[in-house]
């Protein structure tokens, strides 16, 4: 009985041992787990730095207008006998385009052709009087010489000669005055006629047959416009018209045709400024040799001012410190702060002329600060 006991008092003692046993290897798996584990890298956005070239552009904007646009007006007062055009027909240099009527115009003509047959037959009557009185002063004087006949009659016969000769000079001047009064009256003939003065295209119809025209009238009879070269007309300020020159190609673009680029050039730049709105006008003619733009389309120039070579890194990356400018190089997974000098810009990424070389990865967003020395996790930017 007194075995049985101390067996039992035993194997108490051993479970005792082995639950303190295994309650000691529970709070040391507890203590493990809660030591601290290291925290992950902070993540950036890094690009590469490539060589390449960056242009450095002005965009202008407005309207399209005809580089050669004329407005076909009458010179003379009176009916439109016709208008042969209508709107959007193409017409060339020197094509009739509408006619006053002219019977009244014509009667004129005839009048001065009339006019200078008259003069001229004064002239032919005239001629034969001064040849004729030429004829006797030579007589009188033959006359006078042999004592045939007295002083007074010789005297008459000059008296005579230069009346003739007076007659012929103004009969000679009438025929003058007669053909300017005929130049004049076909010149009034062909004012009546409306020609093109360039090949176009008629934009402008305002007046039809049997309208009432003339110099004083509001508006043109047609406009005529050159559409195979059209030009944009802006205004830049004085810190851009600096940037400019006569010569610099442009890219031109319209909303109305999206996608397509239209080569174009500045062609002027105001040597004045404007002084309503300080701004110097340009032209910009774009080539439109198969009519595909209208006038009057908006449209967007974009000029070319410079281009610069370089390590090309976003404009983004690029940040001030100490009175420069500096990028963020990661070195491994290491912050190194480098300064650099910037050179053109296009609005998005800027070409750097030192500093950095192409191949090195920089940060592509300055704008969020990180020390340098720090260690990163680097993330490829789009």
């Amino acid at each position: 009985m007194r075995s049985s006991g101390l067996s039992w008092i035993a194997a108490l003692a051993a479970a005792a041992g082995l639950a303190a046993g295994a309650a000691g290897c529970a709070d040391g798996a507890r203590a493990s787990s809660a030591a601290p584990a290291e925290s992950p890298l902070p993540a950036v956005a890094a690009v590469r730095a490539d060589a390449g070239a960056v242009e450095s552009t002005l965009e202008l904007s407005g309207n399209l207008v005809p580089d050669t646009r004329v407005d076909i007006r009458s010179k003379l007062p009176g009916t439109l006998d016709q208008v042969l055009v209508q709107v959007g027909d193409r017409v060339t240099t020197g094509q009739v385009l509408a006619t006053l009527d002219r019977r009244e115009i014509d009667a004129q003509v005839d009048a001065a052709d009339a006019a200078i047959a008259v003069a001229r037959a004064s002239v032919d009557a005239a001629d034969a009087a001064f040849q004729n009185a030429a004829q006797e002063l030579d007589r009188s004087r033959n006359l006078f010489d042999k004592g045939a006949i007295p002083k007074q009659r010789l005297e008459a016969a000059e008296t005579q000669w230069r009346a003739s000769r007076a007659q012929r000079d103004l009969a000679a001047a009438n025929v003058e005055q007669a053909n300017a009064a005929q130049r004049r009256a076909r010149e009034v003939q062909r004012d009546a006629t409306l020609r093109s003065p360039i090949a176009g295209v008629v934009v402008v119809r305002n007046y039809d047959g049997g309208s009432l025209v003339g110099p004083a009238t509001d508006k043109p009879v047609l406009a005529v416009a050159d559409l195979r070269v059209l030009k944009l007309e802006a205004g830049v300020s004085e810190l851009d018209a600096g940037r400019l020159k006569v010569g610099t190609m442009a890219r031109v673009t319209l909303p109305a045709k999206p996608g397509e680029t239209f080569d174009g050039r500045l062609t002027a730049l105001a040597p004045e400024v404007d002084p309503h709105n300080r701004h110097f006008r340009v032209d910009i003619r774009v080539a439109n040799p198969g009519t595909a733009l209208l006038s009057g389309m908006y449209a967007t120039a974009r000029l070319i001012t410079g281009t610069a070579e370089g390590v090309i890194v976003p404009r983004e990356a690029v940040f001030d410190r100490q009175g420069g400018r500096a990028v963020y190089r990661i070195q491994g997974d290491t912050i190194a702060i480098v300064a650099v000098t910037e050179g053109l810009n296009d609005g998005k990424r800027v070409a750097l002329l030192s500093g950095l070389q192409a191949g090195d990865t920089i940060v592509a967003d300055a704008r969020r600060e990180v020390a340098e020395g720090a260690r990163v996790r680097v993330v490829r930017a789009n």
